[in-house]
């Protein structure tokens, strides 16, 4: 893909944006007082900074002593941090899950997500988190085991499909789909991505959207997330969803987070005008996400 398309979404200074995001961690709460988990690392030489708008999210702006990587440490093999961008801890926030809820993590895998909004829900409740490959599945019960997550029963199931085999219904859906992974802002991947590989993707997008429609209650809530700048994966994606689907946006309000409203108009697209309800996250040292808080109406 030809760089200068970025400068429409980024701006004149977007080749600046390529480059290693921030570390950033989740202090485990389920495990252990995110102070204690804070202070053991603080003795260890790391300084930490927290995430604006996440309580226990924290960058790491240092190695440790030694030059030692958080990853090593062992509060990172016992489950009492997860490594995670600081963006992609936005989604499970904007879906805002409680305890008392019903929740499917469609695309789950590794569980970054997935062991959020656990947390977030205090281990009750319950998680349905689905994912396919072997690969994938393997990463994500290893990490639930290792979050001591004890809320979620994980599924293989190809997404598209997965409407055809539940007979009930999810309180909400979290919906971070494959995609391009342009957010991720390396220069080799984004080289690669071509206008047939978005073709392919966002056909594969719109059809994990329409599979988590048939499995949202009414009035329920879904959050479409991706770690991809394209304008193909998301805009497109939701503007199919608000024209095809009995749904509508719903603002996104939260404090500390950079964003920018979603496009209406995108390489002689023209997208609704709700989309501006949609956020990009652009940030220097985090990755580029897209977010859209989506509520299924009546039919």
């Amino acid at each position: 893909m030809d760089l200068e398309r970025y400068k429409k979404i980024i701006g004149d200074d977007y080749l600046s944006y390529f480059e290693l995001p921030i570390t950033a961690i989740r202090l485990n709460n389920l495990k252990l007082e995110p102070e204690i988990i804070k202070e053991n690392l603080e003795s260890k030489g790391y300084e930490l900074k927290q995430i604006p708008y996440y309580k226990n999210g924290y960058y790491v702006l240092n190695d440790g002593e030694n030059g030692k990587l958080v990853s090593k440490e062992i509060e990172h093999i016992l489950g009492y941090i997860f490594i995670q961008d600081a963006s992609s801890m936005i989604p499970p926030i904007v879906l805002d899950p409680k305890p008392d809820e019903l929740i499917l993590d469609l695309c789950a895998a590794p569980g970054a997500k997935t062991t959020q909004m656990a947390q977030m829900m205090g281990n009750s409740g319950l998680i349905i988190a689905n994912d396919i490959g072997l690969k994938r599945i393997k990463a994500l019960t290893s990490n639930l085991q290792r979050m001591g997550i004890m809320n979620t029963i994980v599924i293989s199931v190809d997404g598209r499909a997965l409407w055809k085999k539940i007979d009930f219904k999810f309180d909400k859906i979290l919906l971070d789909v494959p995609c391009s992974a342009s957010g991720t802002y390396n220069l080799e991947n984004t080289k690669r991505i071509s206008e047939r590989l978005l073709r392919y993707l966002s056909g594969v997008q719109k059809a994990l959207l329409k599979s988590a429609y048939n499995m949202l209650k009414e009035d329920g809530i879904m959050v479409y997330s991706t770690c991809s700048l394209e304008p193909e994966e998301n805009e497109a994606v939701i503007d199919y969803a608000l024209k095809n689907l009995s749904v509508e946006l719903e603002e996104i309000k939260i404090k500390g987070i950079e964003t920018i409203d979603g496009f209406t108009f995108w390489n002689e697209m023209q997208f609704d005008e709700s989309l501006r309800k949609t956020k990009r996250v652009i940030k220097k040292g985090q990755e580029g996400f897209f977010i859209a808080k989506l509520r299924k109406i009546k039919s």
